[in-house]
């Protein structure tokens, strides 16, 4: 899988938000293309597209796994979501 940018059309129905890089400029990490919702929050969203190879194992029921490197921090909680999901009213 791999971290990819958000089109224009997308962006038009997110709540309030800035689009930016994470980790830019970290060679020992990817980029990160994220939309950060402007609010209490601190909720951010990330695109990611997945190869053809990917795409044919999950068709065959392979499962998606997700690591995240916390550096012994407490483990923030996750949505992964198929396609951007509408968003409610209090996610703003």
């Amino acid at each position: 899988m791999e971290p990819i940018g958000f089109e224009e059309d997308q962006t038009a129905s997110l709540p309030p938000h800035q689009i930016l890089v994470l980790a830019k400029d970290q060679p020992q990490y990817r980029p990160l293309p994220v939309a950060v919702l402007d609010g209490p929050r601190g909720r951010t969203i990330s695109r990611w597209t997945l190869t053809p190879e990917e795409r044919a194992a999950v068709a065959a029921g392979e499962d998606i796994y997700l690591e995240q490197l916390t550096f012994r921090t407490p483990l923030q909680p996750i949505l992964p979501t198929v396609g951007l999901r509408e968003l409610c009213p209090m996610d703003a």
